[in-house]
């Protein structure tokens, strides 16, 4: 089982709400379901057990729920703390457009799927990233 520890101020309550402390997460044998063992500040842990192709609209409904908190957060100050991020094995990323010329960015981790919509501001500050870090000054002749 891996274990994801949570930030230091993860004992803080919303309201009445148990807040999630940690979380222990295995792989099924064959691969096909991942299970999760959530415990909650004063209460019992809970075990789900995922199918692996929904992990990706758990992941897709929490990135939209957080989206939302944020938007009814105070913005922190831009000198604060940098977020925590863990990092993921990228499997593949693509950028495209579709057929009314909305930039789109998919990510994909394992067999979770996740696709962005681009600014056209967002879209030029990625192809130049991209294009900077392949950009490589000490290749061997």
């Amino acid at each position: 089982m891996r274990r994801f520890p949570l930030p230091e101020h993860h004992e803080q309550t919303t309201g009445a709400l148990p807040i999630v402390v940690h979380v222990d997460g295995e792989v099924a044998a064959n691969g096909n379901a991942i299970a999760l063992r959530i415990v909650r500040s004063g209460q019992g842990p809970v075990d789900v057990c995922l199918r692996t192709e929904d992990v990706q609209h758990l992941v897709s409904i929490l990135l939209t729920l957080s989206c939302e908190a944020n938007r009814l957060q105070a913005q922190p100050e831009p000198d604060g703390p940098p977020r925590g991020a863990i990092p993921l094995p990228l499997s593949a990323i693509s950028v495209g457009q579709d057929d009314h010329n909305q930039a789109f960015m998919m990510v994909e981790i394992g067999r979770t799927a996740l696709m962005f919509s681009l600014t056209p501001g967002a879209l030029e500050e990625v192809g130049k990233t991209l294009l900077t870090l392949s950009a490589t000054t000490s290749k061997p002749s």
